[in-house]
């Protein structure tokens, strides 16, 4: 199994205030977390805006320009680490840049000539606050694409305005417990994630997240910080570094990064819980940082015999006119697999509930049955002709009861007999994938007859 993955690029430093190496061509990542600004509650759902100072630690200036859809856009998020697993619980709308100073938060800076217009290499830029919750340069993530950084302008929201929490990053007052934090069962993160044309092109996406931890204050409303920024690490990683509290790692959090084809970044991370009573939850969490194909599903294979029970799904709601819908994911076991999938395919549906860019989804079980390492799907959403519909992810999963070969299929097992020619009879009839032994994948047909003959034949070692 892969180990976890902290971050891609050339000599990242992760703490704020520390020369940062990166990526050839213009590479912008989030050089410090700063605020937070707490605006309001509306009917029960409390919004802020978190500051933002990027930093260009690329090789090449970084478009900047005003008015135009050559500058970065910026999205804002807040997670929370509990019981084992990691949870977006609130996201923002996308500020607009509009003009680049030249600072040196990362190191030294080569200033640009070009009056604002780009952030000079190893130059840094500050948004406070005000700039990132000002509702009239907010523009919604759906105007995007991330895996190129293009979007129409002006955006589809210029100028438009609300009440305390429209557009700005909003989260359910029913989220935020400061007895739990103060009690160490919870903790808190920001995150946030620039987006820009010439920094796709360059191919220096992964690295464009930074996360913080939070502090949760005791009015339960207002928020402060825990420690430094994180940089290029998105919020997934927190995960794995305060996976058993603040500033205490999860060894059993493992996190994959993913460069995908044609497409952004994706970050896939599972977990093991040994509850103590004979049973073992398993969390799973997507971060889609930069894909514009997105996700649309998620399957676990399970070894003949592993239950899973009591499914759990943790997504993120879209709000301010986003034109997605939030009807949660469907989970089934299906064909020896635990799935997880939107409620409906690009085809059917292309606003259904899908995993986009900028955001986490958490998927989970429980089972009576102890990890092993295992290789789930994950599917893409969007359909790409002549690409991969799918890839494949080290994750942990339950362990059935051993078999011997993939002719081994019903009890006793670890001896080959008439029962086992029965079930893949079975299966074979029914298009049940125990039985589709043979290439082409998919297709039923003598081919995986053959090969069940010649396992059935070949005997258990």
């Amino acid at each position: 199994m892969s180990g976890r993955i902290a971050n891609s690029g050339i000599g990242l430093c992760l703490a704020a205030g520390v020369a940062t190496a990166g990526g050839v061509g213009a590479d912008v990542i989030v050089g410090d977390l700063t605020g937070p600004a707490h605006w309001g509650v509306v009917d029960g759902i409390s919004s802020y805006s978190i500051g933002t100072t990027s930093c260009n630690v690329g090789t090449e200036e970084l478009d900047w320009i005003a008015a135009s859809n050559r500058h970065p856009v910026i999205g804002q998020n807040i997670y929370r680490i509990m019981d084992g697993r990691i949870e977006q619980i609130g996201q923002s709308y996308l500020k607009h840049g509009y003009f680049a100073l030249q600072g040196t938060l990362c190191g030294s800076c080569i200033r640009s000539s070009s009056g604002g217009a780009a952030l000079g290499v190893g130059c840094s830029d500050p948004y406070g606050t005000g700039d990132n919750g000002n509702q009239n340069r907010l523009g919604p993530k759906s105007d995007v694409d991330p895996s190129t950084g293009f979007f129409n302008w002006p955006h589809s929201q210029i100028n438009q305005g609300g009440d305390a929490i429209f557009k700005r990053l909003q989260v359910p007052l029913a989220k935020l417990d400061f007895a739990a934090q103060e009690a160490g069962d919870v903790v808190y993160v920001g995150e946030a994630i620039y987006v820009a044309a010439d920094d796709a092109t360059a191919g220096n996406d992964a690295n464009n997240a930074s996360y913080r931890a939070m502090r949760l204050l005791p009015n339960g409303e207002d928020f402060g910080w825990n420690g430094s920024t994180q940089r290029t690490k998105p919020a997934i990683m927190a995960w794995a570094d305060h996976g058993l509290g603040l500033n205490q790692p999860d060894p059993n959090v493992d996190i994959q990064e993913f460069d995908l084809p044609d497409d952004g970044v994706v970050f896939v991370g599972s977990n093991v819980i040994d509850n103590g009573d004979g049973t073992f939850t398993y969390y799973y969490a997507i971060e889609n940082l930069t894909s514009d194909r997105g996700v649309g599903g998620l399957r676990i294979p399970l070894t003949s015999g592993a239950s899973a029970t009591s499914f759990f799904f943790n997504d993120i709601a879209y709000h301010s006119g986003e034109p997605y819908d939030d009807i949660d994911w469907t989970s089934e076991i299906d064909g020896g697999e635990v799935v997880f999938r939107s409620p409906e395919t690009f085809a059917e549906d292309p606003n259904t509930n899908a995993l986009r860019w900028g955001s986490l989804y958490t998927f989970g079980f429980t089972s009576t049955d102890a990890p092993i390492q295992v290789q789930a799907a994950v599917e893409y959403f969007k359909p790409l002709v002549g690409a991969d519909a799918e890839y494949a992810a080290d994750v942990w999963a339950p362990q059935g009861v051993a078999i011997c070969s993939a002719a081994d299929l019903a009890e006793p097992f670890f001896e080959l007999d008439i029962a086992d020619v029965v079930e893949f009879l079975r299966a074979f009839g029914a298009g049940d994938p125990a039985a589709d032994l043979a290439a082409p994948v998919g297709e039923y047909d003598i081919a995986d007859v053959v090969e069940f003959l010649r396992l059935f034949g070949a005997g258990c070692p």
